[in-house]
């Protein structure tokens, strides 16, 4: 059997888990060709490698000067996925990129240029696209066994310690200190999959997502860094489908609430909640039970890799991944200035003395997200003191973020 040759760009944070599934041995059609990571001494796989003799290198450049390899997997940050890639590209390797697939839509085109100019295949991880029960899902929505879509919104909100914001120069950042636009944010980061999902699951392809016409977005933030770390939006596709969606990282309860998602067909519901099957309903009853898309995050990397040795199409690639970033760009278009929250309104939760482990939470944040999600509205209309309305944005013929640089500090 021959393997394929994979390059490693990015070997700490979600880059440990590609790291366990090669140090593991539970591929053997893939071999690691190298790694590529400039602080590759604070990654727990450091010794591994090492023992192993596996090449590490601080850049791309220097791998491909005396190395190749039909793959390359890129994890590093959102600000290197679109140079890096194109590094890749011209180098010969195909390339699996991880979500998302940039900051703006630019650097969406500029991808899809490279692609096409390389002959090679580029992939976007967002793993749900490349999982079983989501392709299921995707193959009857364009049967037109549920009739049109209607509506879909999907709300996650997840708790995250300063720890979080602390762990790299760009975390919640809308710019490198240098001027590159980064635009971290949970709906570009953390929670970016379930905005993904809702686009792609009713785009015409199977490898195509949803277009996004227009968007309208309430951003805020309560934790001390430039972007947001809340938001709730409303989407219109180019087919008139309502896509809502809501997530933060400062919302205050007990426990994380979601991801949970209600997609609304004509003729049936689709439904879902964390470490649950995907169902689908007809005036209640069920008829048509999915898996969990949650399990089974390699397939994405068994995707890429079959697709390399010419044995898979790509499901998810620039031009399905792009709808996700051209809707966070329409995102900020929306609303240049985020609004702060009044500081009696955020508390400081803590779990353990370290500074590193409290988070800032927005009091009765979780309760006013919720009542929106309920009743398809955003926070401005359902009467909520502190919020404020976004601009809603025409995203044709969108070319560049941001559209008017002047509107945006």
């Amino acid at each position: 059997m021959k393997k394929t040759r994979l390059v490693q760009i990015g070997a700490g944070g979600y880059g440990e888990f590609y790291m366990e599934q090669y140090l593991s041995g539970a591929h053997e059609n893939i071999t690691l060709a190298g790694v590529v990571d400039p602080f590759i001494d604070r990654c727990s796989t450091h010794d591994t490698l090492l023992a192993q003799g596996i090449p590490i290198f601080d850049d791309l450049e220097a791998f491909y000067a005396g190395h190749s390899a039909e793959l390359a997997v890129i994890a590093s940050p959102i600000h290197f996925h679109m140079p890096q890639t194109i590094v890749a590209l011209q180098n010969g390797s195909h390339v699996l990129c991880e979500k998302p697939l940039g900051a703006t839509w630019q650097e969406v085109r500029q991808m899809i240029d490279a692609r096409d100019a390389a002959n090679r295949f580029v992939a976007i991880g967002f793993q749900a696209s490349f999982s079983t029960p989501v392709q299921q899902l995707k193959a009857d929505i364009m049967s037109g066994r549920f009739g049109a879509p209607k509506r879909l919104k999907t709300i996650a909100l997840w708790r995250r310690f300063n720890g979080y914001y602390e762990r790299a120069s760009w975390g919640g950042q809308l710019r490198r200190p240098g001027g590159d636009w980064v635009l971290d944010s949970p709906a570009n980061n953390a929670t970016a999959h379930y905005l993904h999902n809702s686009l792609y699951v009713i785009g015409p392809a199977v490898d195509r997502s949803a277009t996004p016409a227009t968007v309208s977005a309430e951003l805020y933030r309560a934790n001390e860094i430039t972007s947001f770390d809340t938001v709730a939006a409303r989407i219109a596709t180019t087919e008139g489908v309502e896509i809502l969606f809501y997530t933060s990282h400062a919302a205050d309860g007990e426990e994380n609430l979601g991801p949970v998602f209600h997609y609304e067909f004509e003729d049936a519901t689709v439904q879902y909640e964390l470490d649950s099957p995907i169902v689908a309903r007809h005036n209640g009853e069920v008829i048509e039970t999915y898996g969990d898309p949650s399990e089974g995050s390699a397939c994405k990397l068994i995707a890429a890799a079959d697709a390399a040795a010419g044995n898979r199409a790509i499901l998810c690639g620039p031009e399905a991944a792009g709808m996700q970033t051209l809707c966070i760009n329409g995102m900020h278009e929306s609303m240049p200035n985020i609004c702060e929250w009044p500081a009696e309104l955020i508390t400081i939760g803590n779990l353990e003395e370290e500074h590193s482990e409290q988070y800032r939470q927005v009091t009765g944040l979780q309760q006013v997200l919720k009542a929106c999600y309920d009743q398809n509205q955003l926070p401005s209309e359902c009467g909520t003191p502190w919020a404020v309305a976004g601009d809603t944005v025409d995203m044709s013929g969108y070319e560049a973020f941001p559209r008017d640089p002047a509107r945006f500090p």
